[in-house]
């Protein structure tokens, strides 16, 4: 499961927009988009959709595995994750609706190496109890964690294993109680990884709160600076469509709304290809 594990440590794990199959698997194949393997002019939103009609990619348990296949054999399994907390109605066999999406970039000389991670994630799932935890967690840092646990499962004492030791050991370290200083009370706080080379797929977090200006959070400065200047933010948010924004197609998955007129947007942000 080690594309599982680059994923989450790579950031391709988001809360899916609640607006059915056909968006849930548009907005993963645009993830795939951005990764730079990817055959130059394949439509990744096309092929998921095509292969779906072929065939349903819902395989039980809760879980859809849909995939891009790709003739050109170099290149690495490549896979982003969706976490769908109301449940998917994929028309999977089972007749369950789907919690986990798993998508796929398979090169030619990687199909093996598809094949027995899929073989690993059932596994997984039927060790650590099936997809009910998952399907009731309370949110993505939690979802994470229990990805963590699958891999775990079937990774043995060493390899992929030792690493997904190491990301929980992190987390569970950047949640720890903050000393007192001077008598104020501990705090826990999350904190973020510092950013290093901007992403090709972004997460953000927008907070509106009228007739303040747009707060903007994510790992690029640059970015988040640009789209807090444009005026149009606001009208472009409350749409609920796909829009460009400073540079990226920018993809709104969550909209909570606040007493005061405030609202939270969370999506993420994909740069197009150079």
């Amino acid at each position: 499961m080690r594309s599982i594990l680059t994923a989450l440590q790579e950031g391709r794990l988001f809360e899916l927009p609640e607006a059915g199959k056909d968006r849930a698997l548009e907005f993963l194949a645009r993830v795939l988009d951005a990764n730079p393997d990817i055959v130059v002019g394949t439509d990744a939103v096309e092929e998921i959709k095509q292969r779906e009609q072929q065939c349903n990619t819902g395989i039980g348990l809760g879980v859809g595995v849909p995939h891009v296949r790709t003739k050109r054999e170099d290149g690495e399994l490549f896979c982003a994750i969706g976490w769908s907390p109301q449940g998917i109605d994929y028309g999977a066999p089972d007749g369950e609706h789907v919690h986990l999406v798993f998508m796929y970039y398979i090169p030619g000389a990687q199909k093996n190496v598809y094949l027995k991670e899929i073989s690993s994630l059932v596994k997984a799932i039927k060790a650590t109890g099936g997809i009910e935890p998952i399907a009731h967690a309370g949110s993505l840092f939690i979802v994470r964690n229990l990805l963590l646990d699958w891999v775990s499962e079937v990774s043995g004492d060493s390899g992929p294993e030792a690493v997904a030791r190491m990301i929980k050991l992190e987390a569970k370290q950047a949640q720890a109680p903050v000393a007192a200083v001077s008598g104020t009370p501990t705090t826990q706080l999350l904190v973020a990884p510092p950013s290093r080379a901007p992403a090709r797929a972004l997460t953000f977090k927008v907070l509106l709160a009228a007739p303040n200006p747009a707060v903007v959070l994510a790992q690029d400065g640059d970015w988040t600076a640009a789209l807090e200047k444009e005026d149009s933010l606001p009208q472009r948010l409350a749409a609920g469509l796909p829009f460009a924004g400073a540079g990226r197609q920018v993809f709104v998955t969550v909209v909570t709304a606040y007493p005061g007129g405030r609202v939270l947007y969370e999506g993420v942000a994909i740069a197009a290809e150079k």
